[in-house]
């Protein structure tokens, strides 16, 4: 049989689905993943994350059982070697079982989704993880978010729900900061972060991802997940943290409108911490700089922009050149950090 998909449709710039899934399912505590495929594909991508959780100084590796598909399983079909891993995956008794399928898992047509709605003391996630067809890592995230929303159905309700914040990006290096900053908005008009959808947050509390009024997506990429939210638990979305110092007076607007708060006593906190912090880097003014547009992120590159404006530095093409961060600056804090890179840049030259 001739596929329909051409050759474009399965080139990414990114990673594996099936790592992106592991993103999520490795910072649900009390969680096992099964990973339905070759050992060695689950022996890589563990690797992987390994690597990549060093990189940000978290030793603690998930707990990731491989169903360890043989050639014959691969011919004859290796529903009985997921169901094999199941039960070792059961014999942990851990609070959820989350099973990842793999390219050669969906190749070959095993029914995992049915495998998991076998009845078991815990619940079982099928997330689909087979990315050969034109699916990447953020895709994976995606997939596994949504897999778990049906864990709540809304009527389990917790006595502290605060603001949900859902995606974070778990292997991104400042992603504490960015959380941080995040719960330093909120604290202006006196609320508090609630469930971390999925970051380090014990796998019992899926049962309660309808109880939150509002949620925050890390990023408006994620905007799938936050319609499957809405229309399920009926949660208020805001689309994306704040990028830079403009967005982070649009957020404290919005939340505290969606709360009922009067959000002007905040935005005017927030524009004095803005107005110090510029301040602070008074050194960088009218400074010629120049900003490498090529890869940057749009949001980085918007950011960037507007904090040149702030400070009155001039773009040219012949300026000192100052470097972008991978990810977006978020809020005011992500902004200060920028600027300190900055300046460490310019007093390099």
């Amino acid at each position: 049989m001739i596929s329909k998909h051409s050759p474009t449709d399965i080139s990414r710039s990114e990673g594996c689905t099936l790592t992106g899934v592991l993103s999520v399912t490795g910072f649900l505590e009390d969680a096992v993943t099964v990973i339905h495929g070759p050992s060695g594909c689950a022996h890589h991508n563990a690797s992987l994350l390994h690597a990549s959780l060093a990189e940000i100084d978290a030793a603690d590796l998930p707990v990731l059982i491989s169903s360890s598909l043989s050639e014959e399983e691969v011919i004859f079909g290796g529903e009985g070697a997921l169901a094999h891993a199941l039960d070792i995956a059961a014999s942990l008794d851990p609070d959820l079982i989350c099973v990842i399928s793999t390219c050669i898992a969906d190749t070959i047509g095993d029914d995992c989704a049915a495998l998991c709605r076998q009845k078991r003391e815990m619940p079982v996630v099928y997330i689909p993880g087979a990315g050969f067809l034109g699916g990447g890592f953020s895709e994976g995230i995606r997939n596994a978010l949504m897999s778990l929303l049906p864990l709540s159905s809304g009527a389990d309700q917790t006595d502290d729900a605060g603001v949900m914040i859902v995606g974070e990006k778990n292997l991104e290096y400042e992603a504490e900061e960015n959380f941080y900053e995040v719960i330093r908005l909120l604290s202006l008009l006196d609320l508090n972060p609630g469930i971390r959808f999925v970051r380090r947050m014990p796998a019992s509390d899926c049962t309660y991802l309808g109880s939150a009024p509002v949620a925050i997506l890390r990023e408006p990429a994620l905007h799938q997940v936050g319609s499957a939210i809405q229309d399920r638990f009926g949660t208020s979305i805001i689309q994306g943290f704040p990028i830079g110092p403009s967005e982070s007076l649009d957020f404290i607007r919005s939340i505290g409108n969606l709360y009922g708060i009067d959000p002007v006593p905040a935005v005017r906190e927030e524009e004095g911490v803005l107005d110090d912090l510029f301040a602070s880097f008074c050194d960088l003014r009218g400074l010629t700089v120049r900003i490498e547009p090529a890869g940057a992120n749009p949001a980085s590159l918007e950011a960037a922009q507007a904090i040149l404006q702030a400070l009155g530095m001039k773009e040219s093409a012949s300026g000192m050149p100052l470097p972008l961060p991978f990810d977006p600056p978020v809020g005011t804090g992500g902004t200060k950090r920028m600027l300190h890179a900055w300046r460490r840049q310019i007093s390099r030259a």
